[in-house]
């Protein structure tokens, strides 16, 4: 993300280096982790974390990430993210965590809402696409929210931390979008 997005109570901006301290409270919390992928050692999170810097010019797979950072602390709490699983066909998928503590106060909709709008405003995009694991709940009740709908479900699908784990896969048309 180049600029810097205001919302009510949130900037989405680019992440910087001193973001990485907050960054690891959730990208290493096994709780907020464990639907995603497991983060053992703050080497491994930094790489994750550095993976998201950068110019971002559209390439194919690569993620365009974003800080979420909530105003009234200064404080990055989740970050969000988007990259192109087919250019060609327009297939942008989107992607966030978030601090656990900062669960259940409506910032994730806040910023995947933005998320959202610069997509569309944007980048080229037939359809947005999203996964997680099914028993995610809050994870695909926000892709719902979106207008999202659940268009597979592939049974141990991953191999996450030495166990299989089901995936879901949402879907949406650009234009049935809801923001």
């Amino acid at each position: 993300m180049k600029e810097t997005i205001d919302t009510e109570r949130l900037l989405l901006r680019p992440l910087k280096e001193s973001d990485f301290d907050d960054y690891c409270e959730y990208a290493m919390d096994p709780e907020v982790m464990k639907y995603i992928a497991p983060v053992s050692n703050k080497k491994e999170a930094h790489d994750i974390f550095l993976s998201h810097f950068g110019e971002w010019g559209g390439e194919e797979g690569r993620w365009m990430g974003a800080a979420v950072i909530l105003k009234s602390e200064n404080k990055l709490i989740g970050d969000v993210g988007f990259r192109y699983t087919s250019k060609q066909h327009q297939h942008i998928e989107i992607g966030y965590k978030f601090n656990r503590h900062y669960h259940g106060h409506g910032y994730g909709t806040e910023a995947v809402k933005e998320l959202l709008r610069v997509i569309l405003m944007d980048w080229p995009c037939h359809k947005i696409i999203a996964y997680c694991e099914p028993r995610n709940i809050p994870s695909w009740k926000l892709m719902e929210h979106f207008g999202m709908r659940r268009e597979g479900y592939f049974k141990e699908h991953f191999n996450f931390d030495g166990r299989w784990q089901d995936e879901v896969a949402y879907g949406c048309l650009t234009k049935n979008i809801k923001l």
